[in-house]
Parts: C-alpha cells; structure tokens; sequence
C-alpha cells in the first residue's frame, strides 16, 4: 500500500513567477502606505527633505460676528518671532508676531490638499501631511503646495491682535 504525496510546492515556473510578482507588489504597498499617511511631525515633501517642526501652542481667539480678537499676554505671541494656531468657531488661523507692533493672520489650511498646518519651525509654518513651508506671510516656501495662505489685515492695540475673516 503505496500513498502518493502531493508536492508541497508547485515547481513550474509560472507559479513561481506567479508568488515573486505577489511579493513585490505586497512590498511595493507596505512602502506606499508608510510614506502617505496623515502626519507624523517628521514627514517630508516628496520633492526634498527636512523637518516639519514642532506643533503650534494655542492662543485663545474671541469671535464677535466675523472679528477674531486675540490678547497676547501668556501666550506664544508675547515675544516678536513667536507663533500660535488660535482654534475659533470660524476655523482655524495661524497668528506670527512678525515686529514689535506687527502680526500677520493666515488661514491654517493647506493650500495642497486642504489638511490643517499645525506646526511651526520657528520661522515657517508647516503642513504635516505632505511636508509644505509657508512663510510667516503665507507664501510658499517649499511645496508641493504651490498657493500661498490666505492672509488677513491686523491690528493691534492693548495688547490684543484684532483680525477680520
């Protein structure tokens, strides 16, 4: 009584071809979806490299109709090159004391694909997701985002930042 045994492996050269194209493509997919998720703070802009910052602190923003009032005594923006994401019920901006009496106010949405820019490396601010730069004033400083920030006028007076959205 003889049993005959399968082979546990199938030699012929289409199967193997067959499992190294699965293979590859498998290892191909692993790579793609760790380099495209949303946002770790050292993701990088698929022309070049480089850090992305450190997340924003927050100020506090006051909303009456379309104004956003923020006092800067105890935050970020008490110091000139300091930063601060301020989170309204009008969305999100990006507020940089740019000189003694001077502030510039951007919108936090990233002209590339309209995720949030919540960091800052202490001279831009930068978009986690794809890794663009914006300058304190919104321009782009590295892509893949190709539009500056929208920007708001201010104003300041008693120690408060005063912008219309």
């Amino acid at each position: 009584m003889s049993e005959t045994v399968p082979p546990l492996v199938d030699p012929s050269r289409r199967s193997f071809c067959t499992q190294g194209c699965l293979s590859a493509a498998a290892v191909a997919l692993a790579s793609l979806s760790s380099g495209c998720g949303g946002g770790g703070s050292d993701s990088t802009s698929p022309g070049g490299s480089g850090s992305t910052g450190s997340p924003l602190a927050s100020a506090t923003g006051n909303v009456s109709g379309r104004v956003v009032s923020v006092p800067i005594d105890g935050s970020p923006l008490t110091t000139v090159g300091g930063a601060a994401v301020v989170r309204t019920s009008l969305g999100n901006y990006l507020l940089a004391r740019t000189g003694q009496d001077t502030f510039t106010a951007l919108t936090a949405v990233c002209t590339h694909e309209a995720n949030q820019v919540s960091n800052f490396t202490g001279s831009q601010f930068a978009c986690t997701f794809h890794g663009s730069l914006y300058t304190t004033s919104g321009s782009v400083a590295r892509g893949p985002a190709t539009r500056p920030l929208t920007s708001y006028p201010t104003t300041f007076a008693g120690n408060t930042v005063t912008f219309s959205v």
